[in-house]
């Protein structure tokens, strides 16, 4: 299950309605789709998680990974899941008492697919502007380069990395005598 809608590749309509969570609540499901995990061996995907927007962690159940034929294993305050073919698809360490799924964070391999062109060649150009890389292709500099039909959207680490560093406070006390 996730909150967040951003993760999920593809999204129908779920029979499951009601969910029931650990404190014996119940809470709505509102739609299932499925998420791609990026491996070192390639895109791994998993099905049927649903998208409950009251939940605030995603939370994975053990009991269904193992029905849709994966591994979990907990060792050394972690978490593994493989597939059928022994692929390691998700690692993932204890916090408190519980294993929380954040995809987000750097420790974690999860991520969206949903990539435009324009920002998978802005990373692989090391963080290239639009209008470098809209004559990069146009002068057949770069070859593979698909034709760019979107906009590049706000890249956070460009934005980091322009910022500036506010000046130091000016001091209202100044010293009248050597120490």
């Amino acid at each position: 299950m996730t909150s967040n809608k951003s993760l999920l590749r593809t999204l129908q309509s779920t029979e499951v309605a009601k969910v029931r969570i650990g404190n014996g609540d119940c809470i709505t499901a509102k739609e299932k789709g499925t998420i791609a995990i990026t491996t070192n061996s390639g895109t791994k995907t998993i099905f049927d998680v649903l998208y409950v927007p009251d939940i605030d962690q995603n939370l994975l159940s053990v009991g269904q990974l193992i029905e849709k034929g994966m591994k979990v294993v907990f060792k050394n305050q972690s978490y593994y899941i493989f597939d059928a073919a022994g692929q390691k698809i998700l690692q993932a360490k204890m916090r408190g008492k519980s294993f929380l799924f954040l995809p987000f964070e750097e420790e974690y391999t999860a991520f969206p697919t949903k990539l435009n062109d324009m920002e998978v060649w802005h990373k692989r150009l090391g963080h290239c502007y639009q209008q470098r890389m809209i004559s990069m292709k146009k002068h057949d500099v770069v070859r593979g380069v698909p034709p760019f039909t979107n906009l590049l959207p706000n890249c956070n680490a460009c934005q980091f990395g322009k910022q500036n560093r506010k000046p130091f406070p000016k001091s209202t006390w100044r010293s009248t005598q050597k120490l």
